[in-house]
């Protein structure tokens, strides 16, 4: 009898306890996949099968027992399967624009997932747009710059070197592309420094470079010198009227140093005629000058008047240009105070 029944219903038997050895009271197996695509794989877990997909939506798929596998709603466990990811670098193949070549992840769908522009400087401008791609630099608006390390400062002053119209040389801005980054004019008499032969002092233009930018008149040490001649007629002691502007240099000079309490007035020539008609006529040349300058205000106890005629030469005689040169008015220092004023800046001669 036992016998007979365990033949007849084995076969149920069997069937009733397979969901025992699948299941015990809850599913335990998990088949996610992600539904709405093309492309499936087929996989085993314990020995069931489950077709999971590798793209869409991750769903649940459970088994129980007689009815096999059955849709559980969308998964709330990890996946079996990840998007597929050639070239392992973390962006999935179906939005990696380049998914057989890793790369870094860009909002741009075209980039994403493709390696970073070549940058050989490594200056965060890429190589195809680095118009100096071999050398770190900065960027710039202008193509054939960008990239490009910025401009030296040879004379560091602050203004690069491609704007710099003296960029050996220390200087200051300036609208003028011909003077931007050269020397100023310190003194404001229309020549730069480079050229003025005396930049803290206003003055004129002279060929010589020596008097350029120097004002007609100046006190060095125990001497007023001027940068001019005083021009005489020809055997006189008469002034000519083109030395009007120098002597109105000359006495504003001596109005602006109160602390020059005397000055000698020295009249000189040249060796041609006799010596003592020469000393006569220097002396009267000195004695010209200074009745010039008490003309215009400077007080005539503070000046005195003396004639060397040709005994003081400073250049040959035997040239035009050297007796040119010992025909001339100097100006000594005889007395001043010792604690003398700053010298003030003259007005340049225009």
């Amino acid at each position: 009898m036992l016998l007979t029944m365990l033949s007849r219903y084995a076969p149920y038997a069997i069937f009733l306890l397979l969901p025992a050895c699948v299941s015990t009271g809850k599913a335990i197996q998990y088949a996610s996949f992600r539904s709405n695509c093309d492309k499936v794989e087929e996989v085993h877990q314990d020995g069931h099968k489950a077709v999971l997909s590798v793209c869409g939506v991750y769903e649940d798929w459970q088994w129980h027992g007689f009815n096999g596998w059955e849709y559980g709603g969308p998964s709330a466990e990890q996946p079996l399967l990840t998007p597929m990811d050639a070239d392992a670098d973390g962006v999935p193949d179906t939005a990696d624009a380049c998914p057989t070549v890793a790369g870094i992840s860009s909002l741009d769908p075209t980039k994403n997932g493709c390696p970073p522009p070549a940058d050989a400087d490594t200056d965060g401008i890429p190589d195809e747009g680095d118009a100096c791609p071999q050398q770190p630099g900065v960027a710039n608006v202008d193509p054939q710059k960008n990239g490009c390390p910025p401009p030296g400062d040879s004379d560091g002053d602050g203004i690069t070197d491609d704007v710099d119209a003296c960029p050996q040389v220390r200087g200051i801005a300036s609208p003028d592309p011909k003077k931007n980054g050269c020397p100023g004019d310190t003194d404001g008499d229309g020549i730069d420094d480079p050229l003025d032969a005396c930049p803290n002092e206003a003055g004129k233009a002279d060929p010589d470079p020596t008097k350029n930018g120097c004002p007609a008149v100046q006190v060095k040490g125990d001497q007023i010198v001027i940068n001019d001649r005083i021009e005489f007629a020809t055997g006189k002691a008469e002034i000519k009227s083109v030395s009007d502007q120098l002597l109105d240099d000359l006495a504003q000079v001596m109005k602006d140093h109160p602390e020059i309490k005397k000055i000698e007035i020295q009249g000189h020539t040249d060796n041609q005629g006799p010596a003592v008609l020469n000393r006569m006529l220097s002396r009267n040349r000195a004695k010209a000058v200074m009745k010039a300058l008490e003309t215009r205000g400077v007080n005539a106890n503070r000046m005195t008047a003396k004639g060397f005629g040709p005994d003081q030469a400073v250049a040959s005689n035997d040239t035009p240009e050297g007796r040119q040169a010992n025909r001339r008015v100097q100006f000594q220092i005889t007395d001043r105070d010792k604690a003398a004023p700053p010298t003030p800046t003259p007005t340049p001669t225009p």
